[in-house]
């Protein structure tokens, strides 16, 4: 079960993020490679959050699909999963183009939401500026952590 890992290392960017102030809300876009269950990602983060500041903190989950880019023909579409051809052109040349992420997209705090700056799920006038924190926690290239940017 790897979602304990994960579910620690979205624990720690919380934590880091919220500077000590009660963690509400946190929301994520998980990419339909990254393989994960919901229940148990939440589950584990609940585990892992005990006795801090985001332990009673809930977990928002945004599916994003797999998405492929063919190499040959520059076609990109989504998959439900291998065989990883293209739909254009039928060539295996194709390179994953979405749904290998795990992002923190958001944290609700007590005193109001942190946004990453490309959120999708922010209003323009509540943003980050441009710079302002971003944190990727993992992606299919084999980075498990980068790590907050921008701070």
């Amino acid at each position: 079960m790897h979602e304990m890992a994960l579910a620690e290392g979205i624990l720690a960017a919380v934590l880091d993020l919220a500077e000590g102030q009660p963690v509400r809300r946190v929301r994520l876009r998980v990419g339909a490679l990254q393989h994960v269950t919901t229940d148990s990602l939440q589950f584990a983060f609940q585990l892992a959050a005990e006795d801090t500041a985001a332990a009673d903190a809930v977990l928002e989950l945004q599916p994003v699909p797999a998405r492929l880019r063919c190499r040959r023909c520059g076609a990109a579409h989504a998959v439900a999963g291998p065989p990883f051809l293209c739909v254009a052109c039928g060539a295996s040349d194709v390179s994953v183009a979405g749904g290998d992420e795990l992002l923190i997209d958001a944290v609700e705090l007590a005193t109001g939401w942190l946004h990453r700056p490309d959120s999708l799920t922010a209003p323009p006038e509540d943003r980050a500026p441009a710079g302002g924190p971003r944190v990727v926690l993992a992606r299919g290239d084999g980075q498990a952590r980068e790590g907050i940017d921008g701070s």
